[in-house]
């Protein structure tokens, strides 16, 4: 552990098997996993997902990491084009998920409500939140107050809001180190596991991760070729088999 993040030079592959390396490397420094239920202390990780392309790949992640005594915080998407919560296959991963030993939070996208520069006041985001949270809450076996923002905008950046626990508080980011791997940023910026300071956010989305290692633009086609195949399937099944 050290004071400043630097980078380290071995090649990211965007594979379970590099992924599960990654996090032997974080304990083997001396690092626990906790959650958002609470303050981080020193020698701590907050290890975040953010579910926006797959709900199969975010089982898979967390089979792994509950393998390894891993405990994350995985934020679901109420919104995503790629996966509907409500249906009752994905109901029973966020049951599995929970049985796993993981938390469950709100993955939410400022970008259905508020477009372009607008900048809403604190109250009506909340309010938007709240919303969300008591759907995702209806459904999910236990929810955390933890809500991620989805491609977050400038203006939720350390910041505080009432009435539930953001991913990107002065505390849980702006205060700590932050290390995302969102659009495969770590092919270019590896993480240096050992040059991290004492307390540290990781985010990472487990529908960028596979068996395989894919580039982001096909990592994504792939997430959609999966969710129209099934759609597909699903459509079959209640409208052309029912008939």
């Amino acid at each position: 552990m050290k004071g400043q993040t630097e980078q380290h030079d071995e090649a990211v592959a965007f594979t379970h098997d590099w992924y599960c390396d990654f996090l032997d490397r974080v304990r083997a420094e001396g690092y626990e996993f906790t959650t958002f239920d609470g303050s981080v202390e020193a020698g701590e990780v907050l290890l975040r997902h953010d579910v926006d392309l797959s709900l199969d790949a975010a089982i898979k992640m967390a089979r792994l990491e509950a393998n390894r005594g891993v405990q994350a915080t995985y934020c679901i998407m109420l919104s995503s084009p790629l996966y509907n919560p409500m249906e009752s296959r994905w109901r029973e991963a966020l049951h599995t998920i929970d049985a796993l030993g993981h938390d469950i939070g709100l993955h939410f996208s400022t970008h259905e409500y508020w477009r372009g520069r607008s900048k809403p006041e604190g109250t009506t985001v909340a309010r938007r939140v709240g919303i969300e949270r008591s759907i995702l809450d209806a459904i999910a076996p236990s929810l955390s107050d933890a809500v991620s923002f989805h491609i977050p905008p400038d203006w939720v950046l350390d910041r505080s809001f009432d009435g539930f626990r953001s991913t990107y508080a002065p505390d849980v980011f702006g205060d700590i180190s932050y290390v995302a791997d969102s659009g495969c940023r770590w092919r270019s910026e590896p993480p240096a596991v050992s040059e991290f300071p004492d307390r540290v956010q990781i985010l990472t989305h487990p529908g960028l991760w596979g068996e395989t290692d894919y580039a982001f633009d096909r990592r994504v086609k792939q997430r959609v070729v999966e969710a129209n195949s099934h759609a597909n399937r699903k459509a079959k099944e209640e409208f052309l088999d029912a008939e």
